[in-house]
């Protein structure tokens, strides 16, 4: 190893004074002569160029900082890169590792390699990180030569983490049977609907990460390559919140896909029969059929039912809506039909129909039941054989057909009760006044007529005057009883509760609890209540 004696220095760093002894490196810092701007890179590629194997460049900056204008010890003796062990020792540097192997020819040579023979070939090479300081001092104490070793390693950088779409809400159907608790399969009952409320999350985007960097052999910043973003799957009735963190539902319906995109319906749309297939349907909006109803399957929905096909003994229920039947309906006596609001159909047979204000059916009513508030048909429907429960009014087209059939018409009202309920509420108020009264009554005669105090005058002129309104309301009261009391027992007049192109027997009809039965044969008439009695009159 050669000792150096002097510094091979460029002009605009000669202000840096070095001394080499044998004692060790000493350097001399004048604070008027250091230039405003210096580089510690700089210094540290002079010395790298003077060949010098084992500095210290922490020391040397401190002194050049301190600049105390003292000679300062900065390491040992300065030592000298002995060109001839340089093609004994190869190196493969890349920014991610260092390559390093010792050829071993260099047994029949005098050069013995020490560790700043290594450092200063990874100075010249930029390496700064990662070097493996016990790996080569393995290589050099156990002589391990004609073997390749990775003596630096760059730290790599993590690639980030891609967005990730989570689904909160199961989109597709899971096609099922429903399992009952005592084991058994229900095969009309699937989970065939996945439903949403509006502002329901559906799904989640967790948003892309950057990633880690890295660092290389070099000290460089080794970038990492980002996650890749996935945008949320936003479809029709859809909206993104929250960043785009999450996708809600804009509107109450079922999910589906369409592509890659979540999408809310409104309508449920079944294309085709409501069977073993579909199993029962139960949805929270409204349902479109484009087939038929299955014998003993279900439809119920919260909005309006719309059935293309025919329904057979089925379960049909609109919650809140309509139920339209563009088709007849084979009830079999077992069917039933019920609408919060109006029942729409061509045909219906063997059936029962509630409806909430209206059933209007085109064309026949061949023995069903029916609970509604209206009923209208053209005058060319049919009712034959049937029960109708009403609490309005009934547009018919022909009542009963060629062969003589009973058909029976109810008039369900609540007028009659709520009369009784006011009534009753009136002796209520009766009981309460005559009591009061009679408190009053006492208080008054209990003043002497003698005392003429100003005192018993105020209160026997306080007592006197409600007294009177006492009276007055109870005489109002009693009227009004008198008048309920003839309203229960005779019913207001009501026109045209019933009205028919045609009436063939038999028609037994029963308003306010009166009953009468029809049994000619009569056209274009209309049936009321007049004077307490049921009375048919020509429309």
């Amino acid at each position: 190893m050669q000792q150096l004696d002097s510094i091979n220095i460029k002009d605009n760093y000669r202000w840096l004074l070095w001394k080499i002894s044998q004692e060790g490196t000493y350097l001399s810092v004048v604070p008027e002569f250091v230039p405003k701007s210096w580089e510690t890179e700089e210094i540290k590629r002079i010395l790298l160029r003077n060949k010098i194997i084992n500095f210290d460049i922490v020391k040397i900056e401190s002194v050049i900082k301190k600049a105390s204008g003292q000679m300062e010890l900065v390491g040992p003796p300065f030592e000298h890169f002995e060109e001839g062990k340089r093609k004994y020792m190869h190196l493969q540097v890349t920014p991610i590792q260092v390559r390093f192997a010792i050829d071993v020819s260099i047994l029949r040579t005098e050069y013995r390699l020490k560790i700043n023979d290594i450092s200063f070939l990874l100075a010249e090479k930029a390496v700064v990180y990662g070097i493996d300081y016990d790996t080569i001092e393995e290589i050099l104490s156990k002589e391990i030569y004609g073997q390749e070793f990775i003596i630096a390693t760059a730290t790599p950088p993590i690639a980030g983490q891609d967005a990730v779409i989570s689904e909160i809400i199961q989109i597709d159907p899971d096609a099922k049977p429903f399992l009952n608790e005592d084991g058994t399969v229900d095969y009309k009952k699937w989970d065939n609907i996945r439903q949403v409320k509006e502002g329901e999350v559906i799904c989640t985007r967790t948003p892309p990460t950057l990633g880690l960097p890295g660092i290389s052999v070099f000290g460089h910043t080794l970038s990492p390559i980002p996650g890749e973003d996935y945008a949320l799957p936003v479809g029709a009735n859809t909206q993104p919140i929250d960043d785009e963190t999450k996708l809600i539902a804009t509107i109450n319906g079922f999910l589906y896909r369409e592509g890659r995109d979540i999408c809310v319906g409104g309508v449920y749309i079944i294309k085709g029969d409501v069977d073993f297939k579909t199993g029962n349907i139960d949805y929270s909006g409204d349902i479109l059929v484009r087939g038929n109803v299955i014998t003993d399957f279900s439809v119920v929905a919260e909005g309006n039912i719309s059935i293309e096909g025919f329904v057979e003994s089925s379960y049909i229920e609109s919650k809140t809506g309509n139920v339209f039947l563009k088709n007849s309906v084979f009830g079999q006596n077992r069917g039933k039909v019920i609408a919060a609001r109006n029942i729409y159909a061509e045909n219906v047979q063997d059936c029962t129909l509630n409806a909430g204000q209206t059933v209007k059916v085109k064309g026949q009513i061949r023995n069903c039941k029916i609970e509604t508030k209206d009923l209208e048909m053209p005058g060319d429907g049919q009712i034959i054989s049937s029960s109708i429960f009403f609490r309005g009014a009934l547009k018919c087209g022909s009542i009963g057909g060629k062969t003589e059939s009973l058909n029976e018409f109810t008039l369900v009202e609540n007028e009659r009760q709520q009369l009784k309920d006011d009534l009753q509420e009136v002796n209520g108020i009766l009981l309460k006044l005559n009591k009061a009264i009679d408190i009053l009554e006492t208080k008054l005669f209990a003043i002497k007529p003698s005392d003429k105090s100003p005192e018993s005058e105020n209160e026997r002129k306080l007592l006197i005057s409600q007294l009177a309104t006492c009276n007055s309301s109870k005489e109002q009261l009693q009227a009004k009883r008198k008048k309920l009391i003839r309203l229960i027992e005779i019913m207001p007049d009501r026109e045209a509760l019933i009205t028919a192109r045609l009436l063939l027997p038999v028609l037994k009809v029963s308003i306010f609890g009166l009953n009468k039965e029809f049994r000619q044969e009569l056209s274009h008439l209309k049936i009321g209540w007049k004077s307490g009695t049921i009375r048919m009159e020509p429309l």
